[in-house]
């Protein structure tokens, strides 16, 4: 399906002039691409028998069969210097091990793709476990199963590949939507939340949609510990029901800054996820039927690796010593920035608070970027709160594994980098 012609660029112009839209009015910042792009899409429900991952009430029990088909979802750009690849998985995290096993298989492959790559997990709580070797993720997906491990990276990487072969011509727009009624802080009534919901879209010389990229800060947990059925709950039903509208097209769901962002329930059941991946599509389509093309952006990658803070578990009120919490969780993180033009992905490795996020994607504006935030990116180091909601006994609280301060050295040093990417002002 092509796009209708608009009147986007007016909405731009509105937008950028500074004047106020009402929350049912889509603004956006669009941008033309001399770009090639390919998308892929494969399987991702591990043949072996395996646990569902995100809940440990579940104990480990193996899941009871399938009610809707996982997938990873590939999307690789190159401006013909360049090359970067985007993959949107339907599991629980992207945790390191995970994450290196497919950069080694793609190194033998692909060596820039190893070097340029963001990994993502859509976080259902609903898709496979058992690819998860340290005690805290066995706790949420079962015991380990390096049949499951070696599947599902292989699924990832052959994605990967396969997307680099079919490579095409496109351009890219951006637009942004504000929602209402979705999402809800769980930590705080008073608390941040963050509604918007971003769409970067890809179009092939017949304006035809080759793929889009969805960002949205709600947990995908509209299914509870009651079951034991495959799904990738909403971002599932958001995703089909673009590629439906879209014949042809790849939609890929990145969560955004989740940490302390619940989803509103409606229903019961299995229609929970439908309902909410069926209402936020319609926004989605919004965007893609509203954009608009204009700019020439090149693709950069920046991606490093930071020390963390001493871990420090807690059981309720104790702390565990640091020599004690290293056996049980990561001691760095990796952070990801993929520049398309104006465009700036930013890749976090963890459950980052809607606070946070919201403060990131406002530092990526007053550089002249159009954020897409993109959470659980290849690694995972638990929760990232600001400092002050360190001190609670809130459960997100308590999986903050480095302790009060990884939350603002995280932002620091993702601050830094889109300020170095941008170069001077």
């Amino acid at each position: 399906m092509t796009r209708p012609d608009r009147a986007g660029l007016l909405v731009a112009f509105l937008v950028t002039s500074g004047v106020l839209l009402g929350p049912a009015v889509l603004s956006q910042d669009v941008f033309a691409a001399t770009l090639l792009a390919g998308t892929a899409k494969l399987e991702l429900i591990p043949p072996a028998k395996a646990p569902l991952a995100g809940y440990s009430r579940r104990s480990g029990k193996p899941s009871t069969g399938v009610h809707d088909p996982l997938f990873v979802r590939a999307l690789v750009l190159g401006d013909g210097q360049t090359s970067v690849a985007l993959a949107s998985c339907d599991l629980l995290i992207i945790d390191e091990r995970l994450f290196e096993a497919v950069q080694q298989q793609l190194d033998l492959a692909q060596p820039n793709l190893a070097r340029n790559l963001l990994i993502a997990s859509t976080h259902t709580h609903s898709g496979p476990g058992a690819y998860g070797k340290k005690f805290l993720e066995k706790l949420s997906m079962g015991h380990f199963n390096p049949d499951v491990f070696e599947w599902l990276s292989a699924q990832i990487t052959q994605a990967i590949l396969t997307a680099s072969t079919n490579m095409r011509p496109v351009t890219v727009s951006y637009a942004t939507t504000q929602t209402s009624g979705f999402v809800v802080n769980r930590m705080s009534a008073e608390g941040a939340v963050d509604p918007e919901l971003v769409v970067l879209a890809f179009y092939d010389a017949h304006s035809t949609l080759v793929a889009a990229v969805v960002n949205f800060s709600a947990h995908a947990t509209t299914l509870g510990s009651w079951n034991r059925r495959f799904s990738a709950d909403y971002p599932g039903v958001l995703a089909q029901a673009v590629e439906q509208r879209y014949s042809g097209s790849t939609c890929l769901f990145f969560a955004g800054a989740v940490g302390d962002q619940a989803p509103v329930k409606q229903g019961d059941g299995f229609e929970r996820a439908q309902w909410f991946g069926s209402e936020l599509a319609h926004h989605v389509f919004t965007g893609l039927a509203s954009s608009s093309d204009h700019g020439a952006p090149l693709v950069r990658i920046d991606q490093r690796t930071m020390r963390l803070p001493p871990a420090r578990l807690r059981l309720g009120t104790w702390r565990l010593p640091s020599w004690i919490s290293r056996a049980f969780v990561d001691d760095d993180a990796t952070l990801t920035l993929i520049g398309l033009g104006r465009v700036l992905v930013l890749g976090v490795p963890c459950d980052l608070s809607a606070a946070l996020g919201l403060e990131l994607k406002a530092h990526a504006r007053t550089l002249g970027y159009a954020p897409v935030l993109v959470g659980f990116a290849n690694d995972y180091i638990g929760y990232c709160l600001p400092q002050r909601l360190y001190w609670t006994d809130s459960y997100e609280a308590r999986l903050a594994f480095n302790g009060p301060t990884t939350g603002p050295l995280l932002m620091g040093e993702l601050k830094q980098m889109m300020d170095e990417l941008a170069g001077p002002q």
